[in-house]
């Protein structure tokens, strides 16, 4: 077992004997990430890779030597990169807070310990498709199209609610937009309305909970 390796390497994910990894000059083709506005925006030379990895396997040398894209490549929309901790673990209705666009409808069941408690949410349709301008979005804008119902024999208490997806923690949201802001070409232009963001809870749900 010590021949084969299941790390991932920097062509794609997959697992495949350590003779047939090669070392690959590490190269990277993405925006350097701004920490502040006043830094300039630059870019880094080379392919996108994963961070650490430095190996292509045999299979993907000779697809590499034939001037061909290896079909479990990370270039065939695999990877986008490292997710920058500004955008991780997000919820997702903080995942709603921070999009430019929003889905038409989502429909998320959750069960919780052994009480085996289910929660449904259920977000309708926009009525009209747009790009927003400024975000978060209100608390009143957000309840019209976002519904959060608990169903079951009690009310949900403080900790279940905390492990719902519908959590939103207000500096979270205020940090991920700020870096989408800095560094994503589409958020450029975004105006971030610190008059809704301080409308929400430093840590809660962001719409009336039916029960």
């Amino acid at each position: 077992m010590n021949n084969i390796s299941d790390y991932s390497i920097e062509i794609l994910n997959d697992v495949s004997p350590t003779a047939e990894q090669s070392d690959s000059p590490v190269q990277s083709v993405t925006r350097v990430e701004k920490k502040s506005v006043k830094e300039p925006t630059s870019h880094l030379q080379g392919p996108i890779v994963i961070s650490g990895c430095n190996n292509v396997c045999r299979t993907c040398s000779e697809a590499l030597n034939k001037n061909k894209v290896p079909l479990k490549a990370l270039a065939n929309g695999l990877w986008i990169g490292d997710i920058p901790t500004a955008l991780k673990n997000l919820t997702f209705a903080e995942q709603m807070l921070i999009a430019r666009i929003r889905h038409n409808r989502c429909l998320m069941r959750v069960s919780s310990g052994r009480a085996k408690m289910i929660a449904n949410c259920i977000m309708f349709a926009n009525p009209t498709v747009s790009v927003y301008k400024v975000l978060p979005p209100s608390r009143e804008e957000l309840s019209e199209v976002l519904a959060f119902v608990f169903i079951g024999s009690a009310r949900p208490t403080d900790d279940e609610i905390k492990r719902t997806p519908m959590l939103v923690r207000r500096n979270k949201v205020a940090n991920a937009l700020e870096w989408l802001k800095l560094n994503h070409v589409d958020y450029a232009d975004l105006e971030i309305s610190k008059e809704n963001l301080e409308s929400y809870p430093q840590s809660g749900v962001p719409v009336f909970i039916d029960f």
